[in-house]
């Protein structure tokens, strides 16, 4: 990991999911606060329905609640976008500590890059280890997101989930950092401590929970070890 990934803290990563946060009856850039104030160290903005427009709104107002939370802290916490280049260069043009994760099926590494320029970390999911070669070959991604790690509901196309073992094969063949996403509570956080993953990935474990603070807070705790 080089120095773009300076005062990065990655072991509790949260993607937020519009409807989740609304059924559960706050907004996106709320529970994002929260969950940065319960120890969430990236948080990445994900919504597919949205246009570039109303997604470009959507992050504006993350960044905001993220910067409220960790004004005068010293905690850096970076805001990935999910799959809009266009978005993410918006907000790099702004001054923004923005980055980018993107699936197997959404634009290539290579052009992300040649977009968004060197500074910018990639994250990339993937799901078998001809994926982690592949992305280690490329030279271009800087973070792997194992998934699904678990069965989920929460992305409908994800497929079955690998399991410990299969996150372990992952992530300690694939050459890069990697973190775990999928169906990961707080019971599975403590499971995947020792897989070789930098961290945990968590959407509906923070959206929908009564206190999303709280709950950062625990699903941190289970994956860091009682030393956390």
């Amino acid at each position: 990991m080089d120095a773009r990934w300076s005062g990065i803290d990655p072991r509790l990563y949260f993607v937020t999911d519009t409807g989740l946060c609304q059924r559960a009856g706050r907004s996106v850039a709320q529970t994002a606060a929260l969950a940065v104030a319960g120890g969430a160290g990236i948080v990445q903005v994900r919504d597919k329905t949205l246009g570039d427009a109303d997604f470009l709104a959507l992050t504006r107002q993350v960044l905001a609640a993220v910067t409220s939370i960790t004004r005068g802290t010293g905690r850096r916490v970076p805001v990935f976008v999910n799959d809009r280049v266009a978005v993410a260069r918006t907000l790099l043009d702004e001054g923004a500590d923005v980055h980018i994760h993107v699936g197997q099926d959404d634009w290539p590494v290579a052009e992300v890059r040649r977009v968004l320029g060197p500074h910018v970390l990639i994250g990339l999911s993937a799901a078998t280890l001809r994926d982690c070669a592949a992305a280690r070959a490329g030279g271009r991604v800087d973070l792997i997101g194992i998934s699904p790690a678990f069965d989920t509901a929460t992305k409908r196309d994800a497929g079955a989930g690998l399991g410990v073992d299969g996150v372990r094969a992952l992530a300690t063949q694939a050459g890069l950092p990697c973190v775990a996403i999928g169906g990961i509570d707080e019971a599975r956080a403590a499971l995947l401590r020792s897989t070789g993953v930098i961290g945990i990935c968590v959407v509906s474990a923070i959206c929908r929970a009564g206190d999303p603070q709280a709950a950062a807070r625990q699903l941190l705790a289970a994956f860091a070890g009682p030393c956390a």
